[in-house]
């Protein structure tokens, strides 16, 4: 590849899915992804899951198990609908899950399995595979609020676990092992909230994963540079650009 990773960026590769990269070409991309984030989609629907059994006679973890996809620098997208066997190679071989709340819901893809993989000690991580909503702290919330659906129980993801699966998890699973915490070397990325919106006021600190949105977000910090503040992108007129890409997609 031309492509060479700097101080912003990082370079992985990725499998879309069982359903749409054969199983010998497989190993091939692990090959050229070697040491660096390997992402699949996986078992995002049941109808995946059904395929991947009528030609392979596994399910799709054990198919990548087999490929020797699965490991630490691999993260599983979704993993909404696997079965214990599933969770179990997926713990054994340290291959994180990136779950999609919004998207998995918006799509109509099921529950994802999120507290039992956790329960399980699968790395989880937080994404989106759409943009119909990007709200990082919409799809914290969305892991907790989904689990209590299945569980019936509250507080299986308390808010110091969220933020350890959005910061440092999800930058793990990008590449960025150093970063998504406040330490000497680590990147400087960092979030401020207002405490003060109509959504936020009154809570105490650990409350806001469970209380804000996006639009609370007042100063963005990337590697030590402002990219947001008071609310407004610096660098770049992002409403502006968005419209000019969508606006066309409707004639």
């Amino acid at each position: 590849s031309r492509l060479t990773a700097d101080g912003n960026t990082r370079i992985g590769a990725a499998i879309h899915s069982v359903r749409a990269v054969p199983a010998a070409a497989m190993p091939t991309v692990a090959e050229a992804a070697s040491g660096r984030p390997l992402h699949v989609h996986l078992s995002e629907q049941p109808q995946e899951n059904g395929e991947c059994l009528a030609i392979y006679g596994v399910t799709p973890s054990e198919l990548l198990s087999r490929e020797g996809i699965l490991g630490a620098e691999t993260t599983a997208v979704h993993a909404t609908h696997v079965e214990a066997s599933d969770i179990a190679l997926l713990a054994a071989s340290s291959t994180g899950v990136c779950l999609c709340p919004t998207t998995e819901r918006d799509l109509g893809d099921g529950i994802d399995s999120g507290f039992a993989l956790d329960q399980a000690g699968v790395r989880i991580s937080l994404g989106t595979d759409q943009h119909v909503a990007i709200d990082a702290f919409e799809e914290m919330r969305g892991i907790e609020m989904n689990q209590r659906l299945t569980e019936q129980a509250r507080g299986l993801f308390p808010p110091d676990h969220l933020i350890r699966i959005s910061s440092e998890n999800s930058h793990r699973a990008l590449g960025w092992p150093e970063g998504g915490r406040i330490a000497v070397g680590a990147p400087c990325d960092l979030v401020a909230i207002d405490l003060d919106s109509v959504r936020t006021s009154g809570s105490e600190p650990e409350q806001v994963v469970m209380a804000a949105t996006a639009a609370d977000v007042r100063t963005v910090i990337v590697g030590g540079r402002e990219i947001v503040s008071q609310g407004k992108h610096q660098v770049s007129n992002v409403p502006l650009i968005l419209r000019n890409a969508i606006t066309p997609l409707w004639d």
